[in-house]
């Protein structure tokens, strides 16, 4: 009888090959607490001449040692439905759109059709037997083009996408060799014969080897093998065989999933030239036997043993252990007392600026659509819609264009309470329709917001193509980080120019441009259960334990989403801090020292000796799109390479300002301009969440403090190609907030250059010629852990 849908955890239908990889997926399913309710397979079509199935090259799944396939539903104890594959490749782009598709069965497909369809009718029938499955799972490791597409699937037919080898060989490991996943299959007791290799550096006689070795021989000759054809770099998904080098067929597994073991009585054991480099095996017969009983490893072995990565990276535990000695010096932190008020009652008006290639709206709300928040959405919605018909954008300068909401590469989501996040996410989902929607922050303000205002919405649109653009959306649970499933990406790169708006933009990183790197708010979930590590613990024994862990987590999401992106430095970082009038400052100052330990210039030397970088090996195999990095490695993150030579005598000349900062790191180099802001709450009822914008491809200037007359205003400036970047912190003072930012600014910009603005402000202010984004809040945070009037961010670009 099938597990009841109410018992806890997910109900798994486990996409299998045969390979070593979604088999393996499988024991990382029932290690989390997921049941395994139905296998599902797609195999090659049949010959209608001597009903035999015939082996295939698809892009998506593996085929060979097909016919040994129904053997699992036997061996494993657990029904298996199987349909053939139509279609072709049709759409090999990375990120697949399913355009013109459904999710309904038809019995008539056409041949054109992409095979990623061949999976909806037969996940359909799984459903239509077992009402109650609710999740898929694949051995996707490091294919953005596998991911995408069942992620795509599984998105149309409800289901929740599980890929828990995602990214698993970068991340934490007990193993010192390049196949750390394979030494940890071998623990498990997993038995995966090599049945194809496709590689001029794998001979023949490597075929029928046990990958999984418990002596990890085979997997030193492999490395050895690749070593030869791959770069260094490369060498980890080479070894894994993620780039088509060879393919496996599992056998055998721990006990508490494999009832019985798979014999293989023929095969043809003559070595097969299909190709240069290509050489496998056929298997002919096989059948399932009883597992021996005097296995003693495999009997005491339970889905507990099954090894998952660690949920810190050795960076970051350190940095927490760091931070949990330094306890008592946070915990006494004093603070002073800033003048907090409402925003109730002020209005803020809409703003719009151009600058170089972006272009921005800022301060939208719509209270007079009603008084809910889905009302006031849809308000939002029909004015931002409207706003982009009605302005010309120039995407180059001969072929001017209007721009969509699929232009957004960035929005800010300010809500009065994350009870209404549901009813607003409802009718903003609806704004995007193409892959890669933007990235967004979200979180709620209270009554710092205006009055009768329940939604009010920012965004930050690219001008130029679409294609240049760079997305990273995983909507798949895994060890790597959150799971994005919704209508927001991880990240979203775009091509950097400083030029005036309506100048060609090409490639990204043409012209040693580079791109920004817009980051979605990171909260800290634990990636495999999307649930907080510990919940919020507020007692006085646990509270600093607890928000360590949650502020040091949340930190490692937002790092590695940088790293995939390919982040060389960051541009600046907010932190939110769910409203906490007790504790704010102390945990303000908590975060301040994690961004401070996680920019030491001896620190990041000491990651980089370990330091790999990775490329999307299967893209390459078939000449498809090269996928960002999606690992820790590479070059380091902050990469202190990219700092433009020269800038750390500007911060011996501008460093008294703020000794205690600039002291932080070595060689005076400053990190980049960090500020807190409580609001009242933020989504999961987490009580922190990192947010910062990054540079890719392009020489950076270390940040400066820029001297200033008025002593109650600190100014940091980043130079990025010749464009600026402020971050200024305003005490309490007796003049007015708005005349002071106003003065600041002018100081700074010239008439001739363009900006955009945004102020993080606990005052009230009279915002109504306001020229920027506003984002009321309770209480900031500066770089000193005191409370401050604002923070005010300035992004400066040359009109030319």
């Amino acid at each position: 009888m099938p597990p009841s849908p109410t018992d806890k955890g997910l109900n798994v239908i486990a996409l299998i090959s045969g390979g070593k990889d979604s088999l393996y997926s499988i024991l990382h399913c029932i290690r989390n607490g997921h049941r395994v309710v139905a296998l599902a397979n797609l195999h090659p079509p049949v010959n209608h001449q001597d009903g035999t199935e015939e082996d295939m090259d698809s892009f998506m799944y593996q085929t060979i040692g097909h016919n040994v396939i129904p053997l699992y539903e036997s061996a494993l104890g657990v029904p298996l439905y199987r349909a053939s594959i139509t279609g072709g490749a049709v759409d090999t782009s990375r990120i697949y759109r399913d355009e013109n598709t459904t999710t309904d069965d038809h019995d008539e497909r056409s041949e054109n059709q992409d095979e990623t369809e061949s999976l909806v009718p037969l996940l359909n029938r799984i459903k239509r037997d077992i009402p109650h499955a609710d999740a898929i799972s694949a051995g996707a490791i490091l294919s953005t083009y596998q991911r995408t597409r069942i992620e795509n699937v599984a998105g149309r037919l409800g289901l929740v996408p599980l890929a828990f080898l995602w990214m698993y060989p970068y991340l934490p490991t007990t193993s010192n060799n390049n196949g750390g996943l394979l030494d940890d299959m071998a623990a498990a007791g997993c038995d995966s014969r090599i049945i194809k290799v496709a590689s001029g550096g794998l001979d023949a006689d490597i075929l029928w080897e046990n990958v999984a070795s418990s002596n990890g021989s085979v997997q030193r000759r492999i490395e050895k093998a690749m070593k030869r054809f791959v770069d260094a770099e490369d060498l980890k998904g080479a070894v894994l065989g993620e780039g088509g080098e060879y393919e496996t067929l599992a056998l055998d597994g721990p006990r508490f999933l494999w009832k019985q073991r798979i014999v293989i009585e023929e095969a043809d054991r003559q070595v097969h030239a299909a190709g240069s480099g290509v050489n496998f095996v056929r298997v002919l017969k096989a059948r399932c036997v009883p597992k021996e009983d005097d296995d003693e490893d495999q009997k005491a072995l339970m889905p507990q043993d099954i090894r998952r990565p660690s949920r810190l990276d050795e960076r970051f535990r350190r940095a927490l252990d760091r931070l949990q000695e330094q306890q008592e010096q946070v915990y006494h932190r004093a603070t002073s007392v800033g003048n907090k008020s409402s925003s109730s009652g002020v209005g803020i008006d809409i703003c719009e600026t151009s600058i170089g290639g972006l272009y921005t709206i800022s301060n939208v709300t719509a209270p007079e659509a009603g008084p809910t928040a889905d009302a006031q959405m849809r308000g939002i919605s029909e004015k931002l819609q409207a706003l982009l018909q009605n302005s010309v954008l120039l995407s180059n300068e001969t072929a001017p264009r209007r721009k969509t909401t699929s232009d957004i590469v960035f929005a800010t989501v300010l809500l009065r309470s994350m009870q209404d996040f549901g009813p607003m996410n409802a009718i903003y989902v609806s704004l995007f329709t193409k892959p890669n929607p933007p990235a967004r922050v979200t979180v709620a303000c209270g009554d710092c917001l205006p009055d009768g205002v329940q939604v009010m919405i920012s965004v930050v649109v690219d001008l130029g193509e679409r294609s240049c653009r760079q997305g990273l959306h995983v909507q798949s649970r895994s060890y790597w980080a959150p799971a994005n499933i919704g209508p927001y990406s991880q990240a979203i790169t775009v091509p950097y120019s400083i030029n005036r708006k309506g100048e060609s933009m090409t490639e990204l990183g043409d012209a040693g441009d580079g791109g920004l790197v817009y980051i979605a708010g990171q909260i800290p979930l634990d990636p495999p259960s999307m649930e907080l590590p510990g919940g919020i613990d507020k007692t006085e024994v646990n509270w600093f334990q607890n928000f360590s862990l949650h502020a040091t987590l949340s930190l490692q999401h937002l790092w590695r989403i940088g790293l995939a992106m390919q982040v060389d430095w960051w541009l600046g970082a907010i932190v939110f801090l769910a409203r906490d009038a007790q504790r704010g400052h102390q945990k303000a100052r908590i975060a301040h020292r994690l961004w401070q330990a996680l920019h030491e210039r001896d620190q990041v030397k000491e990651d980089d000796d370990e330091a790999d970088s990775v490329i999307d090996v299967w893209d390459i195999k078939h000449g498809l799109q090269e996928d960002p990095r999606l690992a820790q490695g590479g070059r380091p993150l902050p990469n202190f390479e990219m700092l433009v030579a020269g800038s750390s005598d500007n911060n011996n000349n501008n460093n008294n300002n703020n000794s205690s900062s600039s002291s932080s790191s070595s060689n005076n180099t400053l990190p980049p301009p960090w500020f807190a802001v409580e609001v009242e709450e933020l989504p999961r009822n987490s009580d922190i969440e990192w947010q910062a914008l990054g540079a890719t491809g392009m020489a950076v200037g270390a940040p400066v403090f820029v001297p200033c007359t008025d002593r109650e205003t600190k100014i940091w400036r980043t130079q990025l190609n010749g464009a600026l970047f402020y971050t200024i912190e305003m005490a309490t003072g007796t003049v007015s907030l708005e005349d002071r930012v106003d003065t600041v600014v002018s100081d700074l910009v010239s008439s001739s250059e363009t900006q955009h603005r945004t102020i993080y402000t606990s005052c009230r202010l009279s915002m109504a010629h306001w020229k920027g984004q506003v984002v009321p809040c309770h209480t900031v945070w500066g770089s000193e852990g005191d409370i401050i009037a604002a923070a005010v961010t300035v992004q400066v670009s040359a009109q030319t």
